[in-house]
């Protein structure tokens, strides 16, 4: 634990403590959007998924 006293005060000052502490709506439209596109890859034991992004046009 020594190791991280350094790391915990700059976690707690930065979005990454907000992102990780509050909770967030999940929907399941997103959930099942997410599952529709994910590929499995047994070798790397990694999972890929799209993820789609608005352009400046919605």
């Amino acid at each position: 634990m020594e190791t991280f006293k350094e790391i915990v005060p700059f976690l707690k000052e930065s979005r990454i403590a907000k992102a990780l502490t509050e909770k967030h709506k999940i929907y399941e439209s997103h959930v099942r959007m997410f599952w529709k596109s994910v590929r499995y890859d047994e070798n790397e034991k990694t999972i890929y998924s799209t993820v789609q992004k608005k352009d400046e046009n919605g």
